[in-house]
């Protein structure tokens, strides 16, 4: 059981690069683009040795940061597992760990789903079947009142939201996502908790844009260049008063974190960017705010008809 104390470091899973059980090693047992199912991907480009190097110096970073990681290992011959973030949305509320596993559009990652449940059991979570139709972690992003943001159209599925909603016990905002290369809403926009909100006007339709204004969680709307975000800029982990980031380009939006008093740690994960994901992908936060709960069975099939 673990204390209700919401002002703690927060805590985040970090998956290994590699296997690290006892088997015949293979090609399989290590991150590497193997497949294209975003725009950004470009297989056979990584280079193991700097991937490994990179994730070391970004796990440091975090822990010197004071944040408390909980390590799940690499599934074998899932290449992009490395990006926990994407498979489970984890919540703590009382001492009570709760994990909501996704549901990947892509075959090719539908092999994480089993493997990531087990291990979170094995953590002290109570797992929660994926939903019915597409839900992916990298879509979920929670503003500063807990308002919990959906992006959809490309990963996801809007008519997850119901599900969302009932597991995270808080509103949930459906956001329309335009841009390929801006495939999952933590490529698109990142949330502060100081209610400061950083997007790519592009990734989103104008309808999208609207509702993300008028929020009253939303005290500042910010816009990064296509570019930027398109480099990761976006895909940024806050830690306290410190903005981890991924990539070394992106002036635009460590300028605008600098003047509102923010810290920007760049730590270089290009090798990752290869994938399609930085820094916000290879984490996926435990949530401590509001009362999440278990979906009953008709919100867990709401809308998916």
């Amino acid at each position: 059981m673990f204390a209700d104390d919401d002002h703690r470091a927060p805590t985040f899973a970090v998956s290994a690069t590699c296997c690290t059980e006892r088997h015949d090693e293979t090609e399989a047992c290590r991150y590497q683009v193997a497949w294209q199912i975003n725009p950004h991907m470009q297989p056979g480009a990584v280079d193991p040795v700097g991937a490994q190097s990179q994730h070391t110096a970004f796990v440091k970073a975090l822990k010197d940061l004071g944040a408390q990681l909980l390590p799940v290992p690499f599934v074998h011959g899932a290449f992009d597992s490395v990006f926990t973030k994407d498979a489970a949305i984890l919540t703590e509320h009382r001492g009570v760990r709760l994990a909501l596993l996704s549901r990947f559009e892509g075959t090719e990652r539908r092999r994480e789903e089993v493997a990531r449940g087990r291990h979170y059991e094995q953590q002290g979570f109570s797992v929660i079947d994926a939903p019915p139709l597409p839900l992916e972690g990298g879509d979920v992003v929670r503003l500063s009142d807990g308002t919990v943001l959906l992006g959809f159209g490309q990963r996801s599925s809007r008519a997850a939201a119901p599900v969302l909603e009932s597991f995270m016990a808080q509103e949930v905002l459906p956001l329309e996502l335009v841009d390929p290369w801006l495939y999952h809403l933590d490529t698109a926009l990142t949330a502060l908790d100081d209610g400061t909100v950083l997007c790519c006007r592009e990734a989103f339709t104008s309808q999208g844009l609207q509702q993300l204004e008028r929020h009253p969680a939303v005290k500042e709307l910010l816009f990064v260049p296509r570019a930027e975000a398109c480099r990761f800029a976006l895909n940024v982990v806050q830690v306290g008063r410190t903005v981890l980031s991924g990539t070394l380009k992106a002036p635009v939006l460590n300028r605008l974190l600098e003047r509102r008093g923010f810290r920007v740690c760049v730590v270089d994960l290009s090798q990752f960017h290869l994938a399609g994901g930085s820094a916000a992908c290879l984490v996926s936060e435990v949530h401590r705010e509001g009362a999440a709960r278990r979906p009953s069975r008709s919100s867990r099939w709401a809308g998916s008809a």
